[in-house]
């Protein structure tokens, strides 16, 4: 690569998309730090949505490389590092503090040894992810966008444990439906409880052999203009309507769809292992 076309590189359209993605992942964690130091646990609510933007803008940052033909190995690169922070470490941190914060409360005392080692494995796992994705796909052309994923892709499994802690706070404020104070506090219990296995789970998909679709793919494929059209209308759709709720939905049935899906051959492989 010459001298003159490496500034041109690193100011590509999606190599600035990108840096956003970080950004966004990077201002959560100080989201987090700010609401245990200054004991503002309202912070990860924000938290988490700085997460959202930057599932959306990883979401468009090929889009955008192939819109713009600067599609580039440096930018698959740029884009796995980023990934790395953004839904390898702040998600998992993102959940202990919620359970450390809330937790005593409500009665709920995890181990300390969970609420360390659980977000340690998660991140550790996104990393070997994104590594062996980088290493089977080395040849790939960043032009050609990718329909399926073997193992979960990181921005799915860290969309678990974030639309998680968005209802933990959007539950007592739902527009649609309306539930009751017991309701709120049972469901609130169970999100504390779950979240540290939920973590660990989110963990060992991503590092598993089982097949999950490319979300955005997903949406836009079908035989008619029509069908696409129509997922996109219901998902926008939702996301207005009760935004918190239809990310826990949709967060929960993307990772566990495919795997229940594969449960046979799940067991097959330990059988044979």
């Amino acid at each position: 690569m010459n001298s003159e076309s490496r500034p041109r590189l690193l100011l590509a359209p999606q190599n600035l998309v990108t840096l956003g993605n970080l950004a966004c992942g990077v201002g959560a964690l100080v989201l987090i730090t700010h609401a245990l130091l200054l004991d503002d646990p309202r912070k990860l609510f924000y938290a988490g949505w700085w997460l959202v933007l930057a599932a959306v803008l990883d979401a468009v940052d090929g889009k955008v490389a192939r819109l713009t033909g600067t599609a580039s190995s440096m930018g698959a690169q740029l884009d796995s590092l980023a990934d790395a922070i953004t839904f390898g470490v702040a998600p998992g941190v993102l959940a202990v503090t919620l359970v450390q914060i809330h937790g005593p409360a409500l009665d709920i005392h995890m181990h300390p040894r969970l609420l360390m080692v659980a977000p340690i494995i998660y991140s550790c796992c996104a990393v070997l992810r994104l590594a062996r994705f980088n290493l089977e796909h080395e040849g790939d052309d960043p032009n050609h966008p990718h329909v399926s994923f073997i193992g979960m892709p990181s921005p799915g499994a860290a969309g678990v444990p974030i639309s998680l802690v968005l209802l933990w706070y959007g539950i007592e404020e739902t527009r649609v439906v309306q539930f009751s104070p017991h309701t709120v506090l049972v469901v609130r219990e169970w999100i504390l409880i779950a979240l540290p296995f939920l973590i660990l789970l989110m963990a060992l998909l991503m590092v598993s052999r089982i097949p999950y679709p490319h979300f955005t793919a997903w949406m836009g494929r079908a035989r008619g203009p029509v069908a696409p059209l129509a997922k996109i209308v219901l998902f926008v759709g939702l996301l207005t309507l009760e935004p918190e709720l239809a990310l826990a939905a949709f967060g929960l049935s993307y990772a566990l769809i495919p795997l229940m899906m594969n449960l046979r051959s799940v067991f097959r492989q330990l059988r044979d292992s």
